[in-house]
């Protein structure tokens, strides 16, 4: 299975250090991934965690100067991009990485979020959905693309990623799954993405690949949630130990450590 680690690129205790000795407790612990997470400007109601936040893709590329692990979104909030630049931000760290990229994307559920970013937040499927084909084409190095938000023809957008970076679908709903299935290689659920929900999924999608992101209290609850999720099936798992750095590192420690 794939293991994964959420970096503390949020909430009130972030910050370069905690970022860093995160990722190295990671490496050093066998993990394969690490994560970064994204919300842009937040009202009362995401204050807690997500009023400071570092950039997941600007993070990642600072990590990808120094590490070797793998590297992702879980997730980007995708309707609130520009997918056009999106896809060029991309490519660019799929290439400087060396191949090291995967691109977990959302909806987003935080209306203010939406509303202070002048994007209708009743659409947000919708330019989810498009955004995502967008993306994939200009990947492609496709000269034209005609949608309902965004279009554009004899146009040259390099460079092409190769290997085209995954996508990975968050999200815990039927729609969500859709995504997936359509537009993704992975279906990445996190707050609704139960071992009962997963379990259900795959029973319905068999050759659906799927990977969540999963909070654990210690190294050994890790090691539970793990068991529960190979036994539906799932292809790996994103861990969470919250936002502490200094949690975060000595679990993930004692995680490496009893692995050993």
């Amino acid at each position: 299975m794939h293991l994964g680690l959420i970096l503390p690129n949020y909430d009130t205790n972030a910050s370069p250090d905690g970022i860093r000795a995160t990722v190295e407790a990671a490496a050093e612990a066998g993990f394969e991934s690490v994560w970064a997470t994204e919300h842009i400007i937040v009202g009362p109601e995401g204050v807690d965690p997500y009023g400071r936040v570092y950039d997941p893709i600007a993070t990642l590329s600072w990590i990808a100067g120094w590490s070797e692990l793998g590297l992702g979104t879980s997730i980007i909030l995708v309707p609130l991009h520009d997918p056009i630049l999106l896809a060029k931000q991309t490519a660019s760290l799929q290439e400087l990485s060396g191949g090291r990229f995967t691109l977990g994307v959302g909806v987003g559920w935080h209306e203010d979020e939406f509303r202070f970013m002048g994007v209708p937040f009743r659409h947000r499927g919708r330019r989810a959905d498009e955004a995502l084909r967008v993306v994939k084409a200009l990947w492609a190095g496709e000269p034209a693309f005609h949608g309902e938000f965004w279009s554009f023809e004899n146009a040259t957008a390099e460079p092409h990623p190769k290997p085209q970076p995954e996508i990975w679908i968050g999200g815990g709903s039927d729609r969500a799954v859709r995504r997936a299935r359509e537009l993704g290689d992975v279906w990445h659920p996190s707050r609704s993405g139960t071992v009962e929900r997963v379990r259900e999924v795959k029973q319905r999608y068999p050759d659906l690949r799927v990977v969540p992101r999963a909070g654990a209290n210690d190294a050994d609850d890790l090691e539970r949630v793990i068991d529960a999720y190979a036994e539906v099936g799932c292809e790996g798992v994103v861990a969470s130990f919250g936002t502490d750095p200094e949690k975060i590192v000595r679990e993930v420690k004692t995680f490496g450590a009893n692995r050993r």
